[in-house]
């Protein structure tokens, strides 16, 4: 039962939702943590993102212009860390898998950022080049 425990918090996510500082980097080198990022470039609309896990549901966040959502974790022993989130603004909405440690332990290993736009979602590997593009589900097809 202790094992299950320090199990559970060592995997357990810590969700903030911050403004974005110009010019302060995320970068962490001494963090062995994941950190995934999901910043608002909407101009002038918020959106909504309620991501869960497994294990932990990290509620519902609404996110204004030039902000972000992030969270951090370790992964799990038997990578297979999954986070899944619903993103939706007044144009559209989808639903993701926005960490999935099969991907992204080889994509972004320990910073995912995603940015969020008018024409959709996009995931940036480590380096920041873009490399996942989803795009919106039209609020009539919902």
């Amino acid at each position: 039962m202790i094992l299950a425990l320090f199990i559970g918090l060592w995997e357990a996510p810590c969700a903030t939702s911050t403004k974005a500082q110009e010019g302060e980097s995320s970068i962490d080198t001494g963090s062995r943590k994941t950190r995934v990022t999901i910043t608002n470039n909407l101009e002038g609309s918020n959106f909504t993102i309620h991501c869960k896990s497994k294990d932990d549901d990290m509620g519902t966040h609404v996110i204004a212009p030039q902000e972000n959502y992030s969270w951090e974790f370790k992964v799990n022993f038997w990578h297979t860390t999954l986070f899944f989130c619903g993103v939706s603004w007044r144009d559209g909405s989808l639903v993701y898998d926005f960490y999935k440690a099969s991907r992204d332990l080889n994509r972004c290993l320990y910073y995912c950022n995603w940015y969020v736009k008018r024409d959709g979602v996009y995931g940036l590997n480590e380096v920041g080049d873009p490399d996942i593009v989803l795009r919106w589900s039209s609020k009539s097809e919902n």
